[in-house]
């Protein structure tokens, strides 16, 4: 049987992402996303984490990378979902194993459905 999770998901912008990261890390910089672990009671109720994605990055990214806004927007997630499972992106080897689950899910993100949601 397949074990349900949930995640928190906010989006916001530069100048509230600057001000994120500077009060959960101490850097005074912006990024794409931060991934927030819950402790353990939490993960009793299924409950993985918060992710806060900053849009005015993924935007940024897609541009340079010539990508679409939902495909970057899908590995930017991806990411942010992987650090709450655990995964380290601090050497080349956790780096590339990310990236190998981050290219699987843009693979996979349909556009057409996410755009035409009923939900």
């Amino acid at each position: 049987m397949t074990k349900k999770l949930s995640v928190g998901f906010s989006l916001t912008h530069d100048k509230s992402m600057k001000e994120i990261n500077r009060k959960v890390f101490g850097s005074s910089s912006t990024t794409d996303v931060i991934s927030l672990p819950l402790n353990e009671s939490d993960a009793e109720k299924n409950v993985l984490g918060d992710l806060v994605v900053n849009v005015d990055e993924v935007k940024k990214n897609a541009d340079k990378y010539g990508v679409s806004f939902i495909a970057e927007l899908a590995r930017v997630v991806a990411h942010g979902v992987l650090h709450l499972y655990g995964y380290d992106d601090a050497t080349d080897k956790g780096k590339a194993a990310m990236r190998t689950i981050e290219d699987m899910v843009v693979k996979d993100v349909n556009v057409s459905d996410i755009l035409n949601a009923d939900d």
